[in-house]
């Protein structure tokens, strides 16, 4: 039957097992001295009979040696069985580890595969979202210079606005002979003249009969609206007919000169007509 012990015990008997087969052995040959001690004493007739001692050493001697040649095979051969058994454990146990740690492996190449192809996604998308942010600011750089461009004319249409609303209503002599040679080509035409009873603005339309009178053109319509209240200088054609080029001549001789003129159209102005609308600035 072999005995299956742990391999600090069984190495602790194995070492006790030569002790005494070492033992035995010291044994063996201090009876061999006394056997031959006294088979030299018996031949030479110092001792008549043998000693019964001599016999009881050898016997004892080999006793020892043979339990002690036992105790040595027996757990030499258990000290050998439990290093294989620990070297398949560990082997056992090294081929699992190895094999986990194939798998995490495996495991870490495909996580590693997958964050590589999203990384890739994440530079795709953030190169469009550069490419958006970049179009976006030069939208919004022409954006800004159109807008600046706009607020600039705007600014010197206002600062003309007011430099003409600060304009005397009343036209000078140059101004009054400036439009009449503008409107010369258009001699024997008519301008139906409206105004309202200020004062100022009567002034106003004076003078630009005497222009109407040195360029021949006609103004049999000129009345004063009672309770209207035009505002500034209005040249107005009909509404669906277009308009004579005589509309167009006078609004822009009047604005060369600094005066501020609009043009409108009116279904109550005749077809063919131009109407002048006086009103205070």
């Amino acid at each position: 039957m072999t005995l299956v012990a742990p391999l600090d015990s069984a190495s602790s008997w194995l070492t006790w097992s030569n002790v005494v087969y070492v033992g035995g052995a010291v044994l063996t040959l201090a009876a061999a001295m006394h056997v031959l001690y006294e088979k030299r004493a018996f031949a030479s007739g110092k001792r008549k009979e043998e000693s019964f001692l001599s016999e009881a050493m050898v016997i004892l001697a080999a006793t020892v040696s043979l339990i002690g040649t036992i105790g040595a095979i027996h757990f030499s051969n258990v000290v050998a069985k439990l290093k294989d058994d620990d070297l398949a454990h560990f082997k056992q146990t090294s081929d699992l580890s190895i094999a986990g740690l194939n798998q995490q492996a495996e495991s870490a190449k495909k996580e590693t595969a997958q964050l590589f192809g999203q990384n890739q996604q994440l530079a795709i998308d953030l190169s469009k979202e550069q490419t958006i942010a970049r179009n976006a600011e030069a939208n919004l750089r022409k954006q800004n210079e159109e807008t600046s461009r706009f607020t600039h004319a705007l600014a010197v249409q206002q600062q003309t606005m007011a430099t003409q609303v600060h304009t005397s209503p009343e036209l000078s002599a140059d101004q009054v002979n400036a439009i009449a040679n503008a409107l010369m080509p258009f001699g024997g035409q008519e301008v139906i003249m409206h105004r309202t009873e200020d004062t100022v603005v009567g002034r106003l339309g004076s003078s630009l009969a005497q222009a109407f009178i040195k360029a021949h053109i006609q103004f049999p319509h000129y009345s004063i609206d009672m309770g209207q209240l035009y505002q500034g200088i209005t040249v107005a054609v009909h509404a669906d007919k277009g308009h004579p080029p005589l509309a167009d001549v006078l609004l822009n001789a009047l604005r060369q000169q600094g005066i501020i003129a609009t043009p409108v159209a009116l279904d109550t102005v005749p077809e063919g007509k131009v109407a002048i609308f006086l009103g205070p600035q």
